[in-house]
């Protein structure tokens, strides 16, 4: 039995018996830990990021811990990163990932608070995004004004302009939500790593890593969403 695969997500008992079902299980989990372990288009501390966000969105504090300790690499933007998760999955996946990486105990002067968005900055901005005004904006827009500006605000403030790398955002957000088997999120999220110069391998690579905690069904997922990306990229208004 090969040790790769505990090595990637932590030695506990029950990973013994999965690798002990049969060899050819023992096998495939090898194989996927080569897979979360090699460089390719995306480097192994890059599918460490994207694994490590994926942990905290399902809530699973060790396993997140093991690999922002031993996958990341020097990656340090964790409190972007839960903003990040955050929006993608709300309160309690930001709270896993600063609780594993030990920075909710640290304090840091904060910035300004900045002044309201426009209303019109905030619909050219969706309008920009979207090339159109989906129905969940429209629906903010026009009955709960103040939770429209924080979509507004934690999307402009964590997929673009911040420390965090836009493509690298985007991606993280492909392999959350393929693990969750979210076609159209994934394909979204897709549409704007392409637009930040993801290649096909990229998105492929961040799909890959949602197999992990989402199975072979996420896999089905993201290879789904990859293939409208592909299909539509070109013609997509972002």
């Amino acid at each position: 039995m090969g040790d790769s695969f505990q090595d990637l997500v932590g030695s506990e008992p029950w990973l013994s018996e999965l690798q002990s079902a049969a060899p050819l299980v023992d096998r495939a989990l090898e194989s996927l830990a080569d897979s979360l372990s090699e460089d390719g288009a995306l480097s192994s501390e890059e599918k460490g990021v994207v694994v490590a966000s994926i942990a905290a969105t399902k809530g699973d504090l060790d396993g997140c811990r093991h690999w922002v300790e031993s996958r990341c690499g020097d990656f340090a933007e964790w409190r972007m990163l839960a903003a990040l998760l955050f929006l993608s999955r709300g309160s309690m996946p930001a709270k896993t990932l600063l609780t594993a990486t030990g920075n909710i105990e640290e304090s840091e002067p904060r910035a300004p608070t900045p002044a309201k968005p426009d209303p019109v900055e905030m619909e050219e901005y969706f309008r920009g995004v979207f090339g159109q005004l989906p129905v969940r904006v429209t629906l903010l827009q026009n009955h709960a004004p103040d939770a429209l500006e924080t979509y507004f605000l934690l999307r402009q403030g964590t997929l673009a302009g911040s420390s965090l790398d836009p493509m690298l955002a985007q991606l993280v957000l492909v392999g959350v939500n393929a693990a969750d088997r979210q076609e159209d999120f994934t394909f979204e999220h897709g549409l704007g790593a392409v637009k930040e110069g993801a290649s096909e391998a990229h998105l492929v690579e961040a799909g890959v890593c949602s197999m992990l905690y989402g199975g072979l069904a996420s896999w089905t997922a993201a290879a789904a969403a990859i293939t409208r990306v592909l299909s539509d990229s070109d013609n997509h208004t972002f």
